[in-house]
């Protein structure tokens, strides 16, 4: 089958477009035959190294994949052959404590495609049968792809962690970016305000027309000042924080006292000041995030069936170039998501 996987460290120029083996489905597995996946940015740190991450080389890349079930494993009754399927971003023990209580994620043994194990930049890939999600016939492959990662991290940090409300005010970093534009969308989605921050015009222009109430450029404006010009000096319920140090006391100063501020990425870095003292004495809530469980993930794929919301995506590309999309999404320009085509 044809893939593209990384048989060395480098750039993204660096990754292999060719030949890989046809994964066969083991006793409740299912294999599906991708149409679509989307791009992340762990794809640009298993490219560098994937320091940390336990994997070995060659490795297909790609956490992200919708497609149709192409052949069934052994034991599987839950999934037929020709279903509309997306795939669920995790392998995990149905005998751990977290997915026992419904936390599938936060499984110690858990296993990422494209991270720990074969991936979906792929012609097919063989996954539990459990993580084969249906989708409407409606939803198609290309948005269907964008779901498993941006999008449930997204719903996870806004629906479940902050509990944003519709009376609420959210502040969100780095609009452009997947998880961003999601938790943007989802803010609007249940009628909350939304001020979003950006580099970039052109993005924050994006914004405004997906309904971002107040869009700041951070290299021409005080973040802080205008957060509180815009909130008459309350500051906002909840912060959806993603960059890290370079954002993080913009975060503290702007959230209001009881307020949350849900992390889920480090893009700038991962040691910013802590302020304890502002956390303790204005008694912020500092939740992490990342993934989401299944029942997220369902009701998250039921929203996008229904047209809820429509994914944003900003380019799609074939096959052999997918080292070209990994280097525009590094040059951080894109605005919403990157999608793989694999079959029509």
């Amino acid at each position: 089958m044809k893939a593209v996987y990384l048989e060395q460290y480098g750039e993204p120029e660096s990754l292999s477009v060719g030949e890989r083996p046809t994964p066969e489905p083991a006793a409740n597995e299912v294999r599906v035959k991708l149409h679509a996946a989307s791009f992340n940015r762990v794809d640009l740190y298993m490219c560098s190294g994937g320091k940390g991450i336990s994997h070995s080389l060659p490795l297909i890349l790609g956490v992200d994949g919708a497609g149709v079930v192409d052949k069934l494993g052994s034991g599987v009754t839950q999934r037929e052959q020709g279903e509309r399927v997306v795939v669920y971003p995790a392998h995990y023990s149905e005998f751990s404590e977290f997915s026992r209580r419904g936390d599938q994620m936060l499984c110690t043994e858990c296993k990422i495609p494209g991270e720990h194990i074969d991936g979906t930049y792929a012609e097919y890939i063989c996954v539990p049968a459990v993580n084969a999600f249906p989708i409407g016939s409606e939803l198609s492959f290309e948005a269907a792809a964008t779901l498993p990662t941006a999008y449930l991290t997204a719903w996870r940090m806004v629906m479940t962690q902050a509990k944003l409300r519709s009376a609420e005010t959210v502040l969100i970093h780095g609009i452009g970016g997947g998880v961003s534009t999601a938790a943007l969308q989802f803010a609007k989605m249940i009628g909350a305000r939304a001020l979003v921050t950006s580099s970039s015009d052109v993005k924050l222009t994006r914004a405004a027309g997906l309904g971002a109430d107040v869009c700041i450029n951070y290299r021409d404006e005080d973040v802080v000042e205008r957060v509180m010009q815009s909130t008459a000096g309350r500051g906002v319920d909840v912060v959806v924080e993603n960059v890290g140090e370079a954002t993080w006391p913009i975060t503290l100063k702007s959230v209001i006292r009881g307020g949350r501020v849900v992390v889920c990425g480090a893009t700038s870095g991962p040691h910013p000041s802590a302020d304890l003292q502002r956390v303790f004495i204005r008694q912020l809530h500092i939740i992490g995030s990342t993934l989401g469980n299944h029942e997220e993930f369902r009701t998250l794929i039921l929203a996008a069936d229904r047209g809820e919301f429509s994914p944003v995506i900003d380019k799609t590309y074939d096959f052999e170039h997918a080292p070209e999309a990994l280097t525009y999404l590094a040059s951080g320009q894109q605005q919403g998501k990157l999608v793989l085509r694999i079959a029509d």
